[in-house]
């Protein structure tokens, strides 16, 4: 009879431990590509506390979903699952620490924690992260404390999961390609006699300004505009040199005679002469704040 009951416990235990591997790995996937799909966001995102330049959010943001998918992998199969569960573990204590910090910064935006998919505030996706770690740490006990297996087992799952953890890289990394390793300084075109007159028109010709046309509508222009923003307070930049300019500034049709109807243009201009031309993903940080501190 103890025999019995003791196997029943033992099959309850394990299909406990099978639904708490199943949704855990699930919310750390889901969250992973989530996060890849809205990487823009995800970047402008970690860019605006000022942590680091532009050119290394790029590779810090992928290294994270990298991360967060290969951990949700390996909690899928079950390897090494103590070793799993504890960096599972530290890293949602990480991303406690960075959501504690936004908080006390006053910060309410989505933290980007599951993409676009949920408006997640940091307070929420604290409460999120709490509750996951509560159920990894449960996890844990359900779990053996030991895999067992031969030294040639080991290996093999040494090989698999390097395996793993390169293929995820590289097919990270090529979904989405950082922008600073796609676009280089090429030059967008405008018309150069619309634009010296409407310079001249705006008093915008005199000194080095920079000046972006940019749409309400255009989700590009909204996060350049947050871009550009993040980019004056990381270098503490005379905001007064940046000037955004609308069709409701200077006509539709002015401003499409200008742009050819490429938005955003954003320039750096010296006396009113360009000096160098962007769209969102080929803006430069180390440029834009050289020209402007000069």
């Amino acid at each position: 009879m103890e025999n019995e009951v003791e196997a029943v416990a033992k099959c309850r235990c394990g299909w406990v431990a099978l639904c708490l591997r199943v949704l855990l790995a699930a919310i750390f996937i889901v969250s992973a590509v989530a996060k890849l799909v809205a990487i823009d966001d995800f970047e402008l995102y970690v860019f605006s506390f000022g942590f680091m330049p532009l050119t290394l959010t790029y590779i810090a943001t992928r290294l994270c979903i990298a991360i967060e998918f290969l951990l949700g992998l390996l909690i899928a199969v079950g390897w090494w699952r103590r070793w799993v569960n504890l960096a599972a573990v530290v890293i949602l204590l990480m991303f406690c620490l960075f959501l504690c910090y936004a908080a006390l910064m006053g910060r309410t935006d989505s933290c980007q924690c599951m993409g676009r998919l949920v408006n997640m505030p940091p307070t929420v996706s604290l409460l999120k992260n709490a509750v996951l770690i509560v159920l990894v740490l449960f996890y844990m006990r359900q779990t053996r404390k030991g895999e067992g297996g031969g030294c040639m087992r080991k290996k093999w799952k040494r090989c698999m999961v390097a395996g793993m953890a390169v293929a995820v890289l590289v097919a990270v990394f090529t979904i989405s390609v950082p922008d600073s390793w796609m676009f280089g300084n090429e030059e967008m075109l405008y018309d150069k006699e619309l634009l010296k007159e409407t310079l001249e028109e705006q008093q915008l010709d005199k000194g080095h300004k920079m000046v972006a046309f940019v749409t309400p509508g255009c989700p590009y222009c909204r996060m350049s505009r947050e871009k550009i923003s993040s980019i004056a307070k990381r270098h503490e930049l005379d905001t007064t040199d940046i000037v955004y300019l609308e069709p409701a500034d200077i006509g539709n049709e002015l401003f499409l005679g200008i742009t050819y109807g490429n938005r955003p243009l954003i320039m750096l201009l010296d006396d009113g002469e360009p000096q160098a031309t962007y769209h969102y993903r080929n803006i430069s940080e180390r440029k834009i704040a050289d020209f402007l501190k000069d």
